[in-house]
């Protein structure tokens, strides 16, 4: 077994379940102007409907690994991807095109839970953790391209973005000829199912809040700059690939960030993205909120790794596949709520704007930055004074 093109295909795979529902971004605004009887919130469903399709069929390719292999369960899911996601430029109408958009949600959740998973089944101790690094690392570089290419191709025609999905045919060679063959998972041999620690819940609520807020930007960015008439789909994608080059530079310099900032990284990283939507808010041109959409994917382009990061280390080898099902579902939730709870947000308090939708973000997660700073440095003050104490117990048992 070749690890490189084994790591090859595992990072094909990454790329193409981030890139599955927004790919298309940069276009929504001409998508907006082709369907001009569409609503503004059919327009984002574009974006979130796969979650929806996603979530469920997480569970079902997770039950499917105790009867088929990982591998084959992967190849059916990039077919089914690619005929959601590349017929979402062929169809004529709006309710064609949310169609293909959840045919292409089954696909993804087919492969979603089995490409978290790898990493784990081939890698061990350091060269696991150095792996997983590197597939976010990948991932957010390939996102980069990929969001970039899209608003260059929403620029020429809005269907021309779609086939940004045919990149899947190079994953299902990939995955064909490198990942070798696993077997189907196999249950404990007395039949008793191993409960789930309740800490994987709770990463999975921290999961769905940290995407809840990371998508208003891949859901609003090209609408936003449309309202604020600041720029065109090529402009967004440039943005939009900013939040994702950010990721790929917190992947790389995450273990350094995390021993700089130490009890204090959570709160330092939280004010960020509080910073960063605070920019986009006010941004009067491309260049500023580029800036702004930078510090809020460098601070959740360390969060959710660490996430899941976690996640695969609470858990036994055969429970891993239903773990990453919980905590991803979860992901794709929040996804498909951020536009209903951001857009009913601004209902309530009579603003509907997008402005108003990052202004709100902004004081909400600044509330937050603020708390877990307090709580940061009463941990820190309580490590500081367990350490005096063990100090002077070990000067005692010296003297």
């Amino acid at each position: 077994m070749n690890k490189n093109l084994l790591k090859l295909a595992i990072f094909s795979i990454s790329i193409l379940t981030i890139m599955a529902g927004a790919a298309i971004s940069p276009a929504l605004g001409e998508i907006s102007l082709a369907f001009p009887n569409a609503s503004e919130t059919t327009i984002k469903l574009l974006l979130t409907l796969p979650s929806v399709m996603i979530i469920p069929f997480i569970f079902v390719s997770s039950y499917l690994t105790s009867r088929f292999s990982k591998k084959n369960i992967l190849l059916v899911g990039m077919i089914i991807y690619i005929i959601g996601g590349v017929g979402g430029g062929l169809v004529s109408s709006i309710e064609m095109m949310l169609i293909c958009r959840g045919i292409l949600g089954i696909g993804v959740g087919c492969m979603l839970p089995i490409s978290t998973s790898l990493v784990p089944d081939f890698f061990d101790g350091e060269e696991r953790t150095k792996t997983m690094g590197q597939v976010m690392a990948c991932t957010n570089l390939g996102g980069v391209i990929l969001f970039t290419a899209s608003g260059f191709l929403a620029s020429l025609n809005w269907r021309v973005v779609f086939g940004v999905y045919l990149l899947a045919v190079v994953s299902i060679i990939l995955v064909y000829l490198f990942l070798p063959k696993i077997n189907p998972l196999k249950r404990s041999p007395d039949g008793v199912k191993l409960r789930l620690p309740g800490s994987i819940y709770l990463y999975g609520l921290g999961a769905l809040m940290v995407v809840l807020v990371m998508f208003s930007i891949q859901s609003n960015i090209a609408l936003y700059m449309v309202e604020k008439e600041i720029g065109d789909a090529r402009y967004a994608g440039l943005i939009a690939a900013t939040s994702t080059a950010a990721g790929f530079v917190a992947g790389l310099v995450i273990a350094q960030v995390k021993r700089l900032l130490q009890y204090y990284l959570i709160a330092a990283l939280v004010f960020s993205v509080a910073t960063g939507f605070g920019i986009i808010s006010l941004a009067q041109d491309p260049l500023l909120m580029g800036v702004g959409v930078g510090m809020c994917g460098f601070g959740l382009g360390i969060i959710l790794p660490s996430i899941m990061d976690q996640v695969s280390r609470q858990v036994a080898p055969t429970q891993t596949v239903h773990a990453m099902a919980i905590v991803t579902s979860m992901i794709f939730v929040g996804q498909f709520l951020s536009p209903i709870l951001l857009d009913s947000i601004g209902v309530l308090f009579g603003n509907t704007t997008i402005q108003f939708t990052y202004q709100f973000l902004t004081i909400s997660i600044l509330i937050a930055a603020v708390t877990f700073f307090i709580k940061s440095i009463r941990k820190h003050v309580s490590g500081l004074r367990q350490t005096v104490v063990e100090n002077k117990v070990n000067e005692r048992q010296n003297s």
